[in-house]
């Protein structure tokens, strides 16, 4: 049901772009109680509201098997008044909408709120929405299918290597300043923005985003040898974890004091204090943080470690910096491996020897952390999982990711030389391949996430974020 879920709550995005509305619930039936239940309601804090047919416009349109168009909710005698009360959103206009499933039985209602010009729904509108509703309805009468991923996939992988190519036709520092991952997830920003996509691509965006990403976070290991990290990154271990105390301290403590998400704020700390995007894309599906919250960390771990390459050798050469002392700057507070590679040669290819080091340091310690971090996040909402208490043990058990164990075990593979062994018993440059393997992989599901960002929620984020992310840096720096 997660996916479906997932699936769902985009498919509701889609459709409130599609008519322009402000956004749209979701109602499914529950047998057992007789009553609706959100199944996606679009609000940062409250998961589940329920009524009972025929309360409500929603529970009406259940009740009586037919759209209900209220060009003025407060006006209609069937509105619910309670419910605006709880969520704090104010109701102005509603079109709800059956949905029957193959046998004709009614299952649930599509409910799209709020005309962003003012004006009441139209039967254009309800046009618009009766294919929404069949979506639905698909969505929730056949079980997940890898079929319906291909096209979707497909899209993401050419959104990918437009991508790549964009950035590989950049020269210079700036080349070395700015990530392929920058370029592909604006150009899958971009594209999801500028047009609305078919709802046919919308389960491969989906599998992307969370399948593959998964997948791309383990082959990540495949390039991590603790015997590099354990010679120089061992002796500057106790100042990493210095440092990634601070980032979580500030971006956490300014972040409520600003009222910005926490899983925001973590995401924010994550890039800023242990390996930049990899971290933010380790921990995006760790703590079940937002599509936007993701884009939004990677673009400002991106800015931020940009404006490092560009200033942090200046202010080296300025203060008379050696390159030892440089070299162990550039690996603590610059984020992203790329752009901590180019400040540290920026500056000497000595001082960049010991900042990659460093940062090889701060990648392997994602493994440990990332564990932690989901622990407290379950243990944030008072050891309950879907309402349930449940005992310590599955509590640690559903903190450490299987993705994380994943990056771990192919960390350890490499590491003793598996990987040598097969490219020595195959003759194939199995490293090589595992390289490129990683490397797609992560940047297919980075399209995809940038295919599935809504800007519409994205500008909604404001200014509080963006000074959470440059105290931070700054802190850390």
């Amino acid at each position: 049901m997660s996916y479906e879920k997932s699936l769902l709550n985009r498919i509701m995005e889609t459709a409130a772009r599609k008519m322009r509305c402000e956004k749209g619930t979701l109602f499914l039936y529950d047998e057992t109680t007789k009553e609706l239940w959100t199944a996606v309601i679009q609000h940062e804090s409250i998961n589940d509201i329920r009524i009972e047919p025929p309360e409500g416009l929603a529970g009406y349109s259940f009740w009586k098997k037919e759209t209900v168009n209220a060009p003025d909710a407060y006006a209609d005698i069937r509105f619910k008044k309670e419910v605006d009360e709880l969520t704090g959103f104010v109701t102005r206009s509603a079109l709800c909408m059956p949905i029957p499933d193959k046998s004709g039985k009614i299952i649930g209602v599509a409910q799209m709120l709020n005309k962003l010009d003012g004006t009441p729904f139209n039967e254009n509108d309800e046009r618009i929405l009766k294919p929404v509703v069949a979506e639905i309805a698909e969505t929730l009468g056949k079980s997940e299918s890898w079929t319906a991923t291909i096209p979707g996939l497909v899209l993401a992988a050419i959104v990918a290597a437009m991508g790549w190519l964009l950035h590989d036709s950049v020269s210079g520092v700036l080349k070395n300043a700015l990530s392929s991952v920058l370029f592909v997830v604006m150009l899958g920003v971009f594209l999801g923005n500028v047009f609305i996509l078919r709802m046919t691509y919308l389960p491969g965006i989906r599998f992307c985003m969370r399948q593959l990403l998964r997948i791309g976070i383990v082959l990540m290991g495949t390039n991590v040898m603790f015997g590099d990290v354990l010679n120089i990154g061992g002796k500057s271990l106790l100042l990493i974890c210095v440092i990634i105390f601070i980032a979580f301290v500030v971006a956490h403590g300014l972040g409520k004091l600003l009222g910005i998400p926490l899983r925001l704020a973590t995401l924010i700390a994550g890039g800023t204090a242990i390996c930049g995007g990899s971290a933010i894309a380790a921990l995006t599906p760790a703590i079940k943080a937002r599509d936007e919250d993701f884009s939004f960390a990677i673009a400002m771990n991106t800015l931020l470690g940009t404006l490092a390459v560009f200033f942090l050798p200046v202010i080296g050469h300025f203060a008379g910096l050696s390159q030892t002392v440089f070299g162990l700057w550039a690996g603590t507070g610059v984020n992203d491996t790329a752009q901590v590679v180019a400040t540290g040669y920026a500056y000497s290819p000595i001082a960049g020897d010991i900042a990659t080091i460093i940062k090889l340091t701060r990648n392997a310690l994602m493994v440990g952390i990332i564990p932690l971090v989901a622990f407290a996040y379950i243990n944030w909402v008072g050891g309950k999982i879907g309402g349930k208490n449940v005992p310590f043990l599955s509590q640690v058990k559903q903190s450490i990711p299987g993705f994380v164990l994943g990056f771990l075990a192919m960390a350890t593979l490499n590491s003793i030389g598996f990987f040598g062994w097969m490219t020595f018993v195959s003759g194939m440059q199995v490293s090589g391949i595992l390289s490129q393997v990683t490397k797609w992989s992560i940047l297919i599901s980075l399209a995809g996430i940038g295919l599935g960002t809504s800007l519409f929620k994205l500008r909604q984020v404001g200014f509080a974020p963006i000074a959470v992310a440059f105290a931070t840096s700054i802190a850390t720096a």
